[in-house]
């Protein structure tokens, strides 16, 4: 399969008509054909179908232009890779990480990685697990550092370090500094996160003890940067228990002590293979695992 024969396809399909492909690619609309014959041949398929004046993919075409997708993207990353390193860079890194360690952890990785290799650049998108695995996935990420709950199909996991997440309010809520049960939490609405793996945990823990699920009134993409709006208010919300070490977040909440409930997660560095990351991220992900931090009790790694 030749990779401008996809460059080809794909503009095809963009564009829905060979001859406006072949004038975009400058391209005659013979030579053009000539190419598609050449792809289809080489996967054994037809990938578009006649549709009046135009052309329409098949459902093969619609599979190879999902595929082609991700081959450009890989193919754009390793050409500035190398590109970099031909100007003497030490190279580029895409790395996702949950919002919790971007802000208590990452810091001292990336000093590290600075320290070690000064003219690295990196892209840091911060995220919850869900969206990071996606875009790891897509090959718009080349690694994440996020919290996992097990082995992922397809990838590779190396615990870091475990957390555990609690309950919190304001200091002055009328359920600090007591233990509570659950029951006691219906009177009150909730700041929860738009997407996380914490709120099964949460919508569990109130169908155990047979109460309606609880009620979101303010809905974010990362609570780690509302303490002010929680301490300020009846709210209640899940922080790590890292957070609430923090002075700020310390300032404005406390742990609401339900029972001793806590949901105790593990984060881990996530990639395809380490074998086939680039020097820079394989740099990284050597300074997360030879880190100091916590491991995961009786795990050294997930192997997938």
């Amino acid at each position: 399969m030749d990779f401008r024969d996809l460059v080809y396809f794909r503009t095809i399909a963009e564009l829905g008509h060979m001859g406006q492909a072949a004038e975009r690619l400058f391209l005659t609309q013979p030579a053009l054909t000539k190419a598609m014959q050449r792809l289809e041949e080489s996967i054994e398929g037809k990938i578009f179908l006649r549709e009046g004046r135009g052309i329409a993919l098949t459902e093969l075409g619609r599979v190879l232009l999902e595929r082609s997708k991700v081959i450009e993207q890989m193919m754009n990353a390793t050409h500035g890779e190398l590109r970099g390193f031909a100007r003497g860079e030490a190279g580029h890194i895409r790395f996702g990480c949950a919002p919790t360690l971007a802000k208590y952890y990452l810091p001292e990785i990336m000093r590290q990685l600075l320290d070690q290799s000064p003219g690295v650049t990196i892209d840091l998108e911060t995220n919850v697990s869900g969206p990071l695995l996606k875009a790891l996935r897509e090959h718009r990420l080349d690694a994440v550092l996020t919290h996992v709950t097990g082995p992922i199909d397809g990838f590779h996991v190396t615990p870091v370090m475990d957390d555990e997440v609690a309950i919190v309010a304001s200091w002055s809520h009328p359920l600090a500094a007591r233990e509570v049960q659950v029951p006691d939490l219906t009177h009150y609405n909730w700041v929860l996160p738009t997407k996380s793996a914490i709120l099964p945990w949460l919508q569990d823990l109130f169908q155990r003890h047979g109460c309606p699920a609880p009620k979101a009134q303010v809905k974010a993409t990362s609570i780690l940067y509302l303490p002010s709006l929680i301490g300020g208010t009846q709210l209640l919300s899940l922080l790590s228990t890292k957070n609430l070490k923090d002075d700020v977040t310390g300032q404005h909440l406390t742990e609401i002590n339900v029972a001793g409930e806590r949901l105790r997660r593990s984060f881990a560095f996530v990639c395809r293979d380490p074998a086939s990351l680039s020097p820079a991220t394989r740099l990284l992900f050597d300074i997360i695992r030879d880190s100091t931090a916590p491991r995961v009790d009786g795990l050294d790694q997930i192997n997938l």
